[in-house]
């Protein structure tokens, strides 16, 4: 199966039903309660987020290219340029969602962001959780 047709299938999921794909690989990674945690949430919104967009610049490269060949206006070096950006920018999608948002999640910046943005969402979970070692942690980095 052509990979674009997963990745077509992914994004119809997620723009129609609402199925956050991230979601499923990051119940692989933390406990259901952990899934619910704010930042968990954040993260998952974003790796969807991100990939929708690399996908959907890939979709756009190669429907380009599509058009370029049934249109016979296509030249070798053009056709290799497309493959390039469309390719590119799925691997682009994937690093940032993969390693570049995993990464920033641990930095301080990312921490006083979420202590300004999702303070309260983070204790109403920690009042839940209160034996949780993410709800200690929060409450040592005060």
């Amino acid at each position: 199966m052509d990979l674009h047709w997963i990745l077509s299938g992914l994004t119809v999921a997620w723009v129609c039903f609402k199925v956050p794909f991230a979601k499923q690989i990051y119940m692989d990674e933390v406990s259901e309660e952990e899934l619910s945690h704010p930042v968990v949430q954040y993260l998952i919104n974003k790796t969807t987020q991100t990939m929708i967009i690399g996908f959907g610049l890939g979709g756009v490269f190669a429907l380009v290219r599509g058009v370029l060949v049934e249109t016979g206006n296509n030249t070798n070096t053009l056709n290799i340029v497309l493959q390039v950006l469309q390719w590119s920018s799925i691997v682009t999608a994937v690093n940032i969602a993969w390693w570049v948002l995993p990464q920033y999640s641990e930095s301080d910046k990312c921490t006083n962001m979420f202590r300004e943005k999702y303070g309260d969402e983070v204790e109403a979970w920690n009042a839940k959780n209160p034996d949780h070692e993410w709800a200690k942690e929060w409450e040592n980095e005060k």
